[in-house]
């Protein structure tokens, strides 16, 4: 185990980004400092002036090793596998190493993005729209990320006949379709060892889930064998499911109300 103090975890609860960070942390043992940030309209604290000079990006999560700052949740995933590399979580075989970086590659340049999209539109809306027009304009004003902030926008002026919730749905259906058809062949995403692929692609089929979306993929049955034996490690309990969801209440009246527009866009995708 590691001193407590050595390193710090700047995150909130439903970040996929922080789950799976948190996931890697509990499957190597290591011990680790809570920065728990209240990332909601009202508070911002991603936004305050101490975060965003760990973090210029306001995003989470940011880890602090010995004083030393690692950003971005892949990076910090990679930083933990060069540091901590027991137990390992990277394949020993090139080949298989470069295919668990092919699928976190496709985590950082689409899936987050487009799971964001897809909570903006079913529940964030109108999660956010109950702290008033005011704090909503004060929040978009302090985020730094224009692209992100245009998306939001976008996402929050049109709600459910979003133009990007089309885009995104069927991101994720391919994405689904090529999971089944890896698994078919392989017990986990990057050959015969669970990964960082797993735990980085994992987290986003627990995003999906908790927006009242898996029985869109019941039938995708290697797909739920992987994933039922992937929440199945204690580590996922540790890292996931103890931290909870504080949205989870006002997502999953949103969720069942969103439900037929998202499977229409399903099966046109």
């Amino acid at each position: 185990m590691t001193n407590r103090h050595e390193l710090e975890l700047y995150h909130f609860d439903r970040s996929s980004a922080a789950r799976k960070v948190r996931i890697a942390l509990e499957e190597k043992g290591l011990e680790w400092q809570s920065h728990l940030l209240d990332t909601s309209v009202t508070r911002m604290e991603h936004f305050e002036p101490n975060y965003l000079a760990l973090n210029p990006r306001g995003v989470v999560p940011t880890l602090v090793h010995n004083g030393q700052t690692i950003r971005e949740s892949q990076v910090i995933l990679e930083y933990l596998e060069d540091v901590f590399p027991e137990p390992p979580l990277r394949p020993s075989n090139p080949v298989q190493r470069a295919l668990m970086r092919i699928w976190t590659k496709l985590a950082d340049e689409n899936l987050h993005v487009q799971s964001r999209t897809l909570a903006m539109c079913i529940y964030m809306r109108d999660l956010n729209s109950a702290a008033g027009k005011d704090k909503i304009t004060a929040y978009y004003a302090a985020m730094p990320e224009h692209q992100r902030r245009q998306n939001d926008l976008t996402n929050i002026e049109y709600g459910l006949k979003s133009p990007l919730l089309g885009t995104a749905v069927a991101c994720f259906k391919r994405t689904f379709h090529d999971i089944d058809a890896t698994i078919a062949n392989s017990p986990w995403l990057a050959g015969e060892s669970y990964s960082l692929a797993d735990i980085t692609i994992g987290t986003y089929v627990t995003r999906l889930s908790g927006l009242g979306m898996a029985s869109l993929w019941q039938d995708f049955s290697h797909l739920n064998d992987w994933y039922d034996r992937f929440t199945a490690r204690p580590a996922y309990t540790a890292g996931v499911t103890v931290w909870g969801d504080s949205s989870s209440a006002q997502r999953e009246k949103q969720a069942k109300a969103a439900f037929a527009t998202m499977e229409a866009l399903w099966d046109i995708s």
